[in-house]
């Protein structure tokens, strides 16, 4: 399918440059319209040379395929949950050709997943959620809305992962594991116990630090 405009609803750079590369592993080159609803200031002018960036006010979004623009979760809810409205049909999920998944994989609305990453059968992706580069997860895994899926991070079989938590990079979470919602797992942490809603938890092995929230 190849996308004509595509419409970014929130702004982090980082964000951005992850769906750019997706879109240019399919030599798919939209209109690029980004809405900054969050009131966040570039750090420098935003270009690339294969795509037409423009930074638009709310009032100028369309039916075109959109996505979200924002890398951490509470952020990236927030901004779904501001733009309501619109029609939730023409969310986008947007995979980089260079990427394994396999045909058994349930993949909802508005995912992004980057480069590299390899998803075992019968695993279930939900709404909103972002994979980035080098991740591998197993098979029959359940992985909630909003959640953040950082670089290099090794998720095993039969694991569940809540709503609104951010994996940090190179974790590795062993078989059976199950982690509540709004949790956030420090990087490179070895997860070999169940971690409950709400909280901080690294190290090897993974402990609970604090609350999140």
């Amino acid at each position: 399918m190849v996308i004509e405009k595509l419409t970014i609803l929130g702004f982090s750079e980082a964000t951005i440059t992850m769906i750019l590369d997706i879109l240019d592993s399919h030599d798919n080159y939209p209109v690029i319209n980004v809405v900054n609803n969050l009131g966040l200031k570039p750090i420098k002018e935003y270009e690339h040379p294969k795509f037409s960036i423009n930074i638009v006010d709310y009032a100028t979004i369309n039916r075109e395929f959109k996505t979200l623009g924002v890398i951490k979760p509470h952020l990236r809810k927030k901004v779904h949950e501001t733009f309501k409205g619109l029609d939730e049909s023409s969310y986008i999920s947007l995979i980089s050709k260079n990427c394994d998944i396999s045909n058994t994989v349930d993949i909802g609305k508005g995912v992004v997943i980057n480069t590299m990453s390899c998803i075992a059968g019968h695993t279930k992706i939900d709404d909103f959620v972002f994979i980035n580069r080098n991740v591998s997860i197993g098979h029959h895994t359940v992985i909630g809305k909003y959640t953040t899926i950082n670089p290099g991070v090794n998720i095993a079989g039969n694991i569940t992962i809540g709503e609104c938590c951010q994996i940090g990079i190179g974790a590795n979470i062993i078989d059976g594991i199950k982690i509540g919602n709004n949790t956030i797992i420090g990087a490179g942490s070895l997860v070999n116990k169940d971690i409950p809603d709400n909280v901080v938890a690294y190290g090897n092995p993974c402990k609970i630090i604090r609350e999140n929230g």
